[in-house]
């Protein structure tokens, strides 16, 4: 288990098309960009509420103390190269683009329990959520289905809280300290779209 990835991003403007053809924009901070790699692992400072040069924009459903970071699976990211296949998009995904700060390699929903916490070098995050999927994911993705998919498929990923603020860098080991009273990602994500669910029946 490794973290490969650091993405970070402002508010900036979300482009696109209604049904009927007008041009709409959004303010969004899911525009998230690689800015520790493997490659280049720069340290970068993380904070009470979340990594130096990162944005939330709407704080209602993102943001804050308990989900001031979003760690995705790198596993994740065929999946979603595969639909967008599907609507001869281009597949040629960097990390950060379906939104997330931190990019794990090793880790998925069903691993990862709320309450769970990861140690990476001198931070310390808390396993608090999981992501739920909104209109922007859709835009992002560039197409509609893209929010029933991830609730279909239970790739969501998790929103952490943190515990002991630092600086971390790509590349670094993660610790895993597993809280066994608390529900897995997917069974919390389960239950909390079940109403998406029972839309797609």
């Amino acid at each position: 288990m490794k973290l490969i990835a650091i993405c970070t991003g402002l508010v900036a403007p979300l482009v696109y098309r209604t049904a009927s053809g007008d041009i709409k924009t959004e303010a969004s901070g899911i525009k998230k960009q690689a800015v520790s790699t493997e490659q280049n692992p720069i340290p970068i400072e993380l904070k009470k509420l979340g990594l130096e040069g990162d944005e939330q924009c709407n704080l209602s459903v993102h943001g804050g103390l308990d989900k001031a970071v979003y760690m995705m699976p790198a596993e994740h990211y065929e999946f979603w190269k595969a639909r967008r296949q599907e609507k001869n998009l281009d597949t040629d995904l960097p990390w950060g683009f379906l939104g997330e700060n931190l990019v794990v390699e090793g880790l998925d929903e069903t691993q990862v329990r709320i309450g769970d916490e990861f140690e990476l070098g001198e931070v310390r995050l808390r396993v608090t959520d999981p992501r739920e999927p909104c209109h922007k994911f859709a835009i992002r993705m560039g197409f509609g289905a893209a929010p029933k998919q991830m609730i279909q498929q239970g790739n969501c990923g998790w929103y952490l809280r943190v515990v002991q603020a630092g600086q971390l860098h790509a590349g670094i080991e993660l610790k895993h300290f597993v809280n066994p009273q608390g529900k897995t990602v997917l069974e919390s994500f389960r239950y909390k779209t079940r109403k998406g669910q029972m839309d797609l029946l």
